[in-house]
């Protein structure tokens, strides 16, 4: 009998985010990079988001934040937006 290995989930990154993703400081972006990595290893590693943005996840980054969505069924991550923690949120809250 053979175990296989648990499946990674695919990581499915939004165009607004790639975007924002350019704009963060190149200090910060390959921490960025290592968060998306962190992300596809272990999903919910992220917090939980409540009220409008229940369904939702957001993985610190010093003063950045990753949120996404987590598809359990497909295993899939979505990325929705990437940036600072001042305004990471608006944009998702937008388009509720």
């Amino acid at each position: 009998m053979t175990s296989q290995p648990p499946k990674v989930y695919r990581l499915v990154v939004a165009a607004a985010a790639r975007r924002k993703i350019k704009l963060i400081p190149r200090e910060h972006q390959e921490a960025v990079v290592f968060a998306l990595t962190e992300v596809r290893e272990n999903p919910f590693a992220g917090k939980a988001l409540t009220r409008e943005l229940t369904g939702r996840f957001s993985f610190r980054i010093g003063v950045y934040r990753l949120v996404y969505k987590v598809d359990q069924k497909d295993k899939v991550i979505q990325v929705i937006n990437v940036g600072h923690r001042a305004n990471v949120y608006k944009p998702v809250l937008k388009r509720n």
